[in-house]
């Protein structure tokens, strides 16, 4: 039988049947007696209903740029939420329907977002980053019925590039002129074709109030994955297993109603559409969102709202570190954040800005952003070396041969693999790329390597693409990077590799350093021949201006290997 949801996300019946659901299998024999939290039985919508209740008045959002700031209480969010809901269904927008959305970091985004949950619709978030190419691929798979955007913003004309990207294709536009979003509807709904938000909510005004037909288990949300060489994949998730991984990544960082947290991630991107929004609904901080992240964002608005929790990537911390501005008072405030990167690297962050714990996360787009973390409470060689233990409901084991048995068991090096609730439905509309990651069983194959201890908690090896292979040898850039990063001086390093007429391929590391330290390449290549075989040692170091950067916060590795040999301005410093 094909599930429903499935089949109007247009999986079909042979997609419906080669993913396993992971809202109904997958959890194991072991996992059906864990009594899971109440909000996994919550849709987006039905749980801004509960929020409105709880917190009517209580401030859900700060949105700010430069020369801009809006306020949005959990009220005006249920209010604007229930009008777009109503507009959209008057647009011709029903459950199954796609609503895609190309804006900076505003209210729009969480209004738009409990809006498409309440039609049981599904929200596309799309990379502001996105040209021709990218867009006109993404918006030809979703087929979206409606596209919510950005008129211009800095120098792209998005009105015109999504018209051509949609290439005659027939989409409802609703345009905003900024990230700034007014709440009240227009006079008058406007023509057909294209409207302003204002205009959208008039329409909604205008009409019958929409009933809330949206489902735990239906899909809601088409997130697309970062691509490298190829288009990107749409990876397709329910409210479950939205709601939920962001619930327990609340709890296990303690977040509550009196935190104030600052989140650095795109709202186009899985740490914004699931872990900032999803994350005001649940356990229901104040959530200051940048217009976009910059280490001058961070300096200015965590102590303007005196923030006691944070995110960010290894980079984002790095950058910030290292930038003129930099003065540990301006974190003063925080009390907890959740960082990616090294011990190292996270040691220097608790020390340098005065956090007591620095939690890590593991997880992917696939899997809803989280399915490990640190408990706050955790010894400190527990969250300095480990990504944590699984939330609840979901494994986490280890597969050291390709098709073999999976381990949950310690000290077994392999493929990191997951099953439960939290698992993406599949990739949208590509079955054979789902068939390929999520195997009869259930688990899902994330591409990455690792190791569990006996408590569970997992260790991130390397990424099992993230190989460099000299002379037919294997060389992991983690490796690499790992011994680097214990040179004095060392902020940030990436490891990549360049073509070798003689060996085929051959380590470069990229350096960012410490304010003060000195750039010496020839120190990094020595300090790494001391400690590992020569193969290994990079050919040449490079000291980086200026991390190339998704707006998430993780490094471009593949920018950097363009750069070998172009001469690119942001990398000086040639040595070796």
């Amino acid at each position: 039988m094909v599930d429903d949801a499935a089949a109007s996300a247009g999986l079909g019946s042979h997609g419906a049947e080669a993913v396993p659901d992971p809202a109904r299998r997958g959890w194991g024999s072991d996992m059906s007696g864990i009594a899971l939290a109440p909000i996994l039985e919550r849709s987006w919508a039905q749980a801004l209903e509960e929020a409105r209740e709880r917190r009517a008045d209580r401030i859900a959002f700060h949105f700010e740029g430069d020369d801009w700031h809006q306020g949005l209480s959990f009220a005006e969010w249920h209010d604007a939420s229930c009008l777009a809901a109503a507009g959209l269904a008057a647009l011709g927008v029903e459950k199954g329907d796609r609503v895609a959305v190309l804006a900076p970091g505003g209210a729009v985004w969480p209004i738009l977002q409990t809006a498409c949950s309440h039609l049981g619709a599904i929200v596309v978030p799309v990379n502001t980053r996105y040209r021709l190419d990218e867009l006109g691929f993404v918006l030809g798979l979703a087929e979206p019925k409606a596209v919510v955007l950005v008129e211009r913003y800095h120098r792209t004309d998005y009105l015109q590039l999504v018209s051509e990207a949609l290439d005659g294709r027939a989409a409802e536009l609703v345009t905003i002129d900024g990230p700034r979003v007014g709440l009240e509807p227009a006079a008058s709904p406007g023509p057909a074709g294209r409207r302003s938000f204002a205009e959208l909510l008039a329409l909604g005004a205008a009409a019958a109030p929409a009933p809330l037909v949206g489902r735990a288990d239906d899909p809601v949300l088409l997130q697309f994955t970062s691509g490298t060489s190829a288009f990107p994949k749409g990876a397709l998730l329910h409210s479950r297993a939205t709601l939920g991984a962001t619930w327990y990544l609340a709890e296990r960082m303690r977040v509550t109603e009196d935190d104030v947290y600052f989140s650095t991630q795109p709202m186009y991107h899985v740490g914004g559409s699931v872990a900032t929004t999803l994350m005001a609904l649940g356990a229901g901080p104040t959530m200051i969102v940048p217009e976009r992240y910059s280490p001058e964002a961070v300096f200015r608005l965590i102590p303007k709202h005196r923030c006691t929790v944070r995110t960010g990537q290894a980079a984002m911390y790095a950058m910030e570190i290292a930038h003129p501005d930099y003065r540990p008072e301006h974190f003063a405030s925080l009390e907890k954040a959740w960082s990616g990167g090294t011990p190292e690297l996270r040691r220097v962050i608790s020390r340098e800005m005065g956090v007591p714990v620095m939690t890590t996360i593991y997880g992917l787009t696939e899997t809803a952003g989280t399915t490990t973390i640190n408990a706050l409470d955790d010894p400190e060689a527990v969250w300095l070396h480990s990504c944590g233990r699984a939330i609840p409901g979901v494994e986490v084991g280890i597969q050291a041969e390709p098709g073999g048995e999976v381990a949950t068991t310690a000290d077994v090096t392999g493929e990191i693999v997951i099953r439960g609730w939290s698992v993406m439905i599949g990739y949208y509309r590509n079955e054979a790329a789902t068939a390929e990651a999520i195997d009869p069983d259930g688990w899902f194959h994330t591409g990455d390597i690792g190791r569990l201890d006996a408590d569970g908690n997992l260790f991130f090896v390397d990424r099992m693409k993230d190989m460099i292979k000299p002379g037919g040898e294997n060389v992991s850039a983690a490796e690499v990077e790992r011994v680097i990063r214990t040179f004095d001086g060392i902020a940030e390093v990436a490891v990549v590799g360049r073509p070798d007429e003689r060996l085929g391929q051959v380590p470069v590391a990229f350096v960012s350093l410490h304010p003060g330290r000195p750039f010496d390449p020839d120190g990094v290549i020595a300090h790494c021949a001391a400690r590992m075989a020569s193969f290994k040692v990079p050919r040449e170091v490079r000291l980086v201006r200026e991390w190339p950067m998704t707006e998430s916060g993780k490094i471009l590795k593949r920018e950097l290997a363009a750069s070998l040999g172009a001469g690119d301005a942001r990398y000086v410093g040639l040595g070796g």
